[in-house]
């Protein structure tokens, strides 16, 4: 019997010696999330604590904020999975019961939003497709699916945290901020020419040959939102060669910068610094800013500004991305740019696409200021796959297997 002991124990301490070297540290030094993750708890106090709301005239949903409104509407989604435990009409969350598909719904969904089922569903038919909210917020997963899969889980030094409803939302459904702050406060209302770069990252001093928005000069804040919503690398990195791995904001190259050209990088990466909670030597080397040295220099106090550098490129060219695609995704457009009373965020977070006005995301809509307390930046509603990973099917209901983006 000694000796079966001492076999089961070998055999135990063998098995998470492995597991330890083949999982266990890299699922730990994937477990970095911010300082205070976001908890479905917010969004849910958010609808519970509010006052019952009036839906605006000719808006045929049911109030969805306030204690009756979650009541109802939780009553009436158990009474649904009761009475259909097979999904119905379900065509994103493939591959999970509509008990799982609840759960997730209401915690992850509601919860990320602070609206109740009413603000997307009929309650009476929860396969119905009544609301034109109920459609966006469909497109909206396949956003969370792409995002993940075409731009977070490639990141360089992925942490293993990804893209879900709430990182966006932060607890309300619409009228989000897409600027810190300090930048909507701070930026002064000067005109500068923009001379953006060609694919062989050479200045385009001729207007006739710039793109219709930036022919002539515009105010500073239009010039930073040009750049943050169309940026492209025309460099890709490679770290055998010196010098690239340049994008639209790059300030060296034969020839130099203008003055303007230099106000309008200071001003975009200030927005990025507020936004994240980070100084420059998060992302750059401050005696070569145009380096990509992978090891640090004595002066650079994050020993990953070359990887954190190469993922601000990525998260730029995710926010060009959206920006290029978001009608295609169903988001609902405004006729007009709502007001602070009525809501609104700043009109910087507002553009005109064919005659009407879209709420667009930007760095702060995310990241809104925090970092975690290793000073790496993490939007605080990011999923971390530390919260489902070894959970089985319980996983499906904290974040589905189909938004991960195929990781």
């Amino acid at each position: 019997m000694a000796v079966g002991i001492i076999v089961a124990v070998v055999t135990t301490a063998t098995f998470f010696w492995i597991y330890d070297l083949a999982l266990g540290q890299e699922r730990a030094a994937a477990k970095i999330t911010a300082v205070t993750p976001w908890s479905p708890s917010e969004g849910i106090k958010v609808i519970t604590e509010s006052p019952a709301n009036v839906p605006p005239a000719g808006d045929i949903r049911q109030p969805w904020m306030g204690q009756a409104a979650w009541t109802t509407g939780v009553q009436a989604g158990q009474d649904w999975i009761t009475n259909n435990p097979n999904p119905v009409n379900v065509q994103v969350l493939l591959g999970m019961n509509s008990a799982q598909i609840w759960t997730f719904m209401q915690q992850y969904v509601s919860g990320a939003l602070g609206v109740s089922c009413q603000y997307c569903h009929d309650i009476t038919n929860f396969s119905l497709d009544t609301y034109a909210q109920k459609t966006t917020a469909r497109n909206m997963m396949y956003l969370v699916m792409d995002l993940n899969a075409n731009f977070v889980v490639g990141l360089p030094n992925w942490r293993g945290n990804y893209v879900q409803c709430a990182t966006c939302h932060n607890n309300q459904p619409n009228n989000l901020e897409a600027f810190a702050p300090q930048f909507t406060a701070s930026v002064p209302p000067i005109n500068v020419t923009v001379d953006p770069l060609d694919d062989a990252g050479k200045p385009i001093t001729d207007a006739a040959l710039k793109p219709a928005a930036i022919q002539n000069p515009v105010k500073l804040q239009d010039a930073v939102l040009y750049y943050i919503y169309n940026y492209k690398i025309w460099s890709q990195y490679d770290p055998a060669v010196p010098g690239t791995g340049r994008g639209s904001l790059a300030l060296v190259y034969d020839g130099g910068r203008t003055q303007d050209q230099v106000t309008i990088v200071q001003n975009t990466m200030n927005n990025l610094g507020w936004s994240l909670n980070v100084g420059c030597n998060y992302c750059h080397n401050s005696r070569n800013f145009a380096g990509f040295e992978t090891a640090p220099a004595d002066n650079v106090t994050n020993p990953l500004y070359a990887y954190n550098r190469l993922k601000a490129q990525q998260m730029l060219l995710m926010t060009s991305w959206i920006q290029a695609n978001w009608p295609t995704y169903g988001a609902i457009p405004k006729a007009t740019i709502p007001s602070a009373l009525e809501g609104g965020a700043s009109k910087l977070s507002y553009h005109l696409i064919g005659g009407q006005y879209y709420n667009m995301p930007g760095c702060f809509t995310c990241h809104q200021g925090y970092n975690n307390a290793d000073g790496v930046s993490i939007p605080r509603a990011a999923m971390n796959q530390a919260s489902f990973l070894d959970q089985g099917d319980a996983g499906l209901t904290i974040f589905p297997q189909v938004l991960r983006g195929g990781n």
